[in-house]
């Protein structure tokens, strides 16, 4: 089959949860014979050349798969947070879509991709959708609101227009997002939510809808041996700690700093992995922050093979997030090497933890609590070694692949009956 992967933003210029999702995926079809094509959008300044396969993108090819960029200056401007087209841009997808011969696409993240969803609607093309965070129900994608209070759902567009009404938005355009955000989840041959967590949500949000579960893949080959647990009468000397995500005030990085500067005698190392994208106030907080104090080690942006390698020195990971996270994939490829976490009381990690064990929930913003709670593992250290016992092994790569190869069949074969 030729798959075409859609979503919002892709490598080498992006390299979030998403894009790694769509990585793995497209690769292992790639191995398993499949050609898989990956269209996003991208930031940088549009491809002058007329004779490209696809006016004014970019063409390359990444860690062996066909990748295709759109220029976000030939997008509408309000494609970051709705689901707006762009009629020429529309057409000349459709041409070149219909070129490459496309027999399946999967969505995985619609954002800045209104132009290409209709245009795999206009041909006809089956297509299915991942629902990697919330941003088919909510603009601001985390179902968080401008009061930063956890939302339950848009009640069909009317909620967001009463509580998170901003420009250019009218309460007309709210509801009607909503109406084009059902109207494209309804013509997707299969639904995805990567958790429980995501489902349930939806469940609610698009109730004639149905949504099935396959959460993400883990790359197990990549992260190699799993750790072993401390010997009973052997602590470690230093507890050591790993933050992982993009560096913005979603992740929770402040509250986690913050913690640790009550505990200044502790004997405890941090070491952050995750890009800078914005200069603001929050940065230049958490710099001074690292800066005072010399136990935390900032690492910056790095691959994933180069954070596979500090994994293994953590003792505990630590997911801060103020938002509720759809999935984490940090903290299941943590679960592989044997690292328990602390994460926030949001979300599906907290689920997942309350559920299976391997570590704590604590309560989000509460800077106490986090302090409290590494104080008790210094003091406690065998703690770790127990929650390090409760750890099991997450869905692989290729199983995730053989799940979804499946689908993609069948949405080919249904495609194919109907002409």
């Amino acid at each position: 089959m030729r798959i075409l992967y859609i979503l919002h933003q892709f490598y080498p210029e992006f390299g979030g949860g998403t894009e790694r999702v769509t990585l793995n995926l497209a690769r292992a079809m790639q191995r398993a014979g499949h050609y898989a094509h990956i269209l996003a959008c991208t930031l940088e300044s549009p491809n002058s050349d007329s004779e490209a396969p696809l006016k004014g993108a970019v063409h390359f090819v990444y860690q062996g798969l066909p990748v295709t960029l759109i220029s976000h200056e030939y997008l509408p401007e309000t494609v970051d947070f709705s689901f707006e087209t762009s009629k020429p841009l529309v057409e000349n997808l459709i041409t070149w879509m219909d070129d490459e011969g496309f027999e399946v696409a999967h969505v995985t993240h619609s954002m800045r991709m209104g132009s290409a969803l209709l245009a795999i609607q206009r041909l006809g093309i089956p297509y299915l959708a991942t629902l990697t965070d919330f941003y088919f129900a909510c603009y601001r994608v985390n179902l968080v609101d401008h009061l930063n209070q956890i939302c339950l759902g848009p009640d069909q567009g009317v909620k967001c227009g009463n509580t998170c009404l901003t420009y250019p938005w009218t309460q007309e355009g709210l509801v009607g997002r909503y109406q084009q955000a059902l109207s494209i989840l309804n013509g997707a041959g299969d639904l995805v939510c990567p958790s429980e967590y995501v489902a349930a949500h939806f469940r609610n949000i698009f109730p004639e809808l149905t949504f099935r579960v396959i959460p993400h893949g883990i790359d197990m080959l990549a992260l190699g041996e799993r750790k072993v647990s401390w010997p009973v009468m052997m602590p470690p000397e230093v507890l050591r700690l790993g933050f992982i995500g993009s560096i913005v005030p979603e992740k929770g990085l402040d509250i986690l700093l913050h913690a640790l500067a009550k505990v200044p005698d502790a004997k405890i190392q941090l070491c952050v992995i995750g890009g800078i994208y914005h200069s603001n106030s929050y940065v230049s907080e958490l710099k001074r922050l690292v800066s005072n104090d010399s136990r935390v080690e900032y690492l910056g942006y790095l691959s994933s093979e180069m954070v596979y390698r500090e994994f293994r020195e953590f003792d505990v990971l630590c997911v801060p997030s103020r938002v509720p996270e759809s999935f984490s994939l940090v903290l299941h490829e943590a679960m592989v090497v044997g690292v328990p976490a602390l994460v926030s009381n949001l979300g599906a990690p907290a689920e997942r933890i309350s559920q299976h064990g391997g570590g704590r929930v604590l309560p989000v913003d509460d800077v106490d609590a986090w302090a409290s709670a590494l104080v008790e593992l210094i003091n406690d250290p065998q703690i770790v070694g127990r929650w390090r016992g409760e750890l099991n092994l997450p869905l692989r790569v290729e199983e995730e692949a053989f799940f979804y190869e499946s689908l993609y069949r069948r949405l080919h074969f249904a495609s194919r009956s109907k002409r």
